[in-house]
């Protein structure tokens, strides 16, 4: 699994970019629906209105988030027991998320850097736009210049949260320019998001070296390991015993197809045994080395 995290500026177009990569196939977690849940909770409600008073809420007992955000951002302490209170609760519900499932998961976390990117995050999108194209966004959406200013004294720079980042998308053009940036950083991610360990033995350790070598030469695996062992096996009713060399390649799902074909067609036995072993996990920089190993 490929865990991502998305943030980016207010307005900036994060939500369609989730919504692009969602199409693709990344399963999204958004961290304003976790927020939303969060307060709904009684105990949560509670200690803001001991905090605030009965005004933050409507007729119904519901939170006002208009009301809550011109609380919580008038100065450095309301802001601060405000984030002390929901953002713990927020990364812990993120964490549960973890748990179970494959493949792309992409995190969009507004206050990534702010909070603190957790260490569970492989990479980091950050999604930017010019500041008038997200004041005519965010004025549709009833943020005005002062609200927003509100909103945005407390964030790094933009500039800071680029350079934390692994790769930025600019918002810059219409939803068709958008989509085709995202579509290519989604087929990186996706690809990126499946590796996998294939090992199989062969008779000789010349053979083992000559089918890691063409693998390695199409690339089509980034590492081939080869070590000698002792093989007990059943061949054609006959318990057999005799060393053998295994090999291991590290490589991604979407070069399998072309990894098989090359170790059939080097491979001297009547029946190879190529065993497939998809990994849950590997560390971002081995994906990035996988990357540019393989062409990808």
């Amino acid at each position: 699994m490929l865990v991502v995290g998305l943030t980016g500026d207010i307005g900036a177009g994060k939500s369609t970019v989730c919504s692009l990569l969602q199409r693709m196939g990344a399963e999204i977690v958004e961290a304003d629906r976790i927020v939303r849940q969060i307060w709904t909770k009684p105990e949560i409600i509670e200690q803001a209105c001991n905090r605030w008073g009965k005004e933050i809420l409507d007729e119904e007992g519901r939170v006002l988030p208009n009301v809550i955000a011109s609380k919580a951002f008038l100065n450095d302490r309301e802001y601060k027991w405000l984030c002390d209170l929901i953002h713990p609760l927020v990364m812990a519900e993120m964490e549960k998320e973890l748990v179970g499932g494959e493949g792309l998961k992409v995190f969009e976390i507004p206050l990534l850097f702010e909070v603190g990117r957790p260490d569970w995050i492989d990479f980091v999108i950050y999604v930017t736009a010019p500041k008038e194209l997200r004041a005519r966004r965010n004025a549709a959406r009833g943020l005005d210049e002062e609200a927003l200013a509100l909103r945005e004294r407390w964030l790094l720079p933009a500039d800071e949260k680029k350079k934390r980042s692994d790769w930025v998308i600019e918002n810059e053009g219409d939803l068709k320019s958008l989509r085709a940036k995202v579509e290519d950083l989604g087929e990186l991610l996706l690809n990126l998001a499946y590796p996998i360990l294939v090992s199989l033995t062969c008779g000789s350790e010349s053979e083992a070296e000559e089918i890691a070598r063409a693998c390695i030469d199409r690339k089509l695996a980034a590492c081939v390991n080869i070590c000698p062992v002792k093989s007990i096996y059943v061949w054609q009713g006959k318990l057999e015993q005799e060393g053998e060399w295994e090999l291991k390649f590290k490589s991604l799902q979407c070069k399998l197809h072309a990894l098989k074909n090359t170790i059939l067609e080097k491979h001297s036995y009547e029946t190879p045994v190529i065993l497939v072993h998809p990994l849950k996990w590997m560390n971002g920089t081995a994906l990035l080395w996988l990357r540019e190993v393989l062409d990808i």
